[in-house]
């Protein structure tokens, strides 16, 4: 394997593009400044185009326990991206799904046949306030150590190749957002629990959030980057942390802005970022991109969508959208303040 590895990286290596990386970092720091840009940014999706595709697959389940296999599997697009030209980053992450923060917290998980990790909830309300009770827990629990341990990896393979370690950031791995990791801890009970037991879930979210931020804290300090712009999935993005919100589709207005909005307010506050959400987001959508520290929306699903109150909701609080489909952009003629995806 460490013989793969070497071919592969010397590869990307030699043709490593520094300065395109640099102009397309350039350009999405203006898109955030909302200023007007010749060119919008964009993430192509063509890549039958690219000359070399020569690079290893492996599955899933091999990737978890290999770091070698790992590194590879996050560099692929990476190596696709840098022949195409477009404003993806060339970056990576730790990548064990939406079970690191549950897993920290106690929570079991298994692998499947073909899929990320899959969380198991916690069998009962008393062992969730047993939970409560016991406070942050040690930053090394579950897949916490695990984390930081392949951050160590990247960084240390990364250093013998001068242009990919300078050009390959090292994003924050899948923490979710405070509601989503209280839903995978709880299980569909959190539901009911809002009305049941609204104090239970709230100390749950505060335990949640407190962890979230210690942890992200010390992710922080290993990495030691202190950019403006920063990057998380296929974008250049403002701020530290992208916060996931799926499961605040299934909630009301009401319950939006008293068990998730505040909790996220708290992290975005500490860090600043972006909010992403599967499904449609009508219900929250203004009231989200009214949240303070909110540099950028990520909605998967635009076409679930009311686009003309997304749109209006986000330009008028200066939040970039990411990922917007080509079609949108005469309707709404954007200049700025959006990085097109499939262009």
């Amino acid at each position: 394997m460490k013989q793969i590895l070497e071919k592969y990286l010397s590869k990307f290596e030699k043709t490593v593009d520094l300065e395109h990386q640099k102009k397309a970092k350039e350009i999405c720091g203006k898109i955030f400044k909302f200023e007007k840009v010749e060119e919008l940014p964009y993430i192509s999706n063509d890549i039958p185009k690219v000359y070399d595709k020569d690079w290893p697959v492996y599955p899933y389940n091999d990737i978890f326990v290999d770091e070698s296999k790992m590194l590879l599997d996050q560099l692929r697009l990476p190596f696709l991206h840098n022949q195409l030209k477009d404003y993806h980053p060339l970056n990576i992450r730790c990548h064990y799904g939406t079970v690191i923060l549950p897993s920290i917290l106690g929570a079991k998980y298994q692998l499947t046949e073909n899929s990320l990790p899959w969380s198991h909830h916690l069998e009962s309300r008393d062992e969730i306030q047993k939970l409560i009770d016991k406070g942050i827990p040690d930053l090394k629990n579950g897949l916490g150590k695990k984390c930081f341990e392949t951050l160590d990896f990247y960084k240390e393979t990364l250093s013998n190749y001068p242009k990919l370690n300078e050009a390959i950031d090292i994003y924050h791995p899948d923490l979710q957002g405070p509601f989503d990791v209280a839903h995978l801890l709880w299980g569909h009970d959190i539901f009911l629990a809002l009305y049941d037991c609204p104090e239970v879930v709230h100390s749950l979210l505060e335990l949640i959030t407190k962890t979230y931020s210690v942890w992200m804290k010390e992710w922080l300090r290993l990495t030691g980057k202190e950019d403006i712009i920063k990057t998380h999935w296929q974008f250049y993005v403002k701020g530290n942390i992208l916060i996931r919100d799926d499961s605040a589709v299934m909630l009301s207005e009401g319950h939006y802005n008293e068990f998730v909005k505040p909790y996220n307010q708290k992290l975005l506050d500490e860090f600043g970022g972006c909010i992403h959400f599967c499904g449609k987001g009508d219900i929250f959508i203004k009231s989200m991109c009214e949240t303070k520290n909110l540099f950028a929306i990520q909605p998967s699903q635009l076409h679930l969508n009311d686009m003309d109150l997304l749109v209006k909701s986000a330009i008028s609080n200066k939040i970039v959208i990411l990922g917007l489909n080509k079609k949108y952009l005469e309707k709404y003629n954007f200049k700025t303040g959006v990085i097109v995806l499939n262009w």
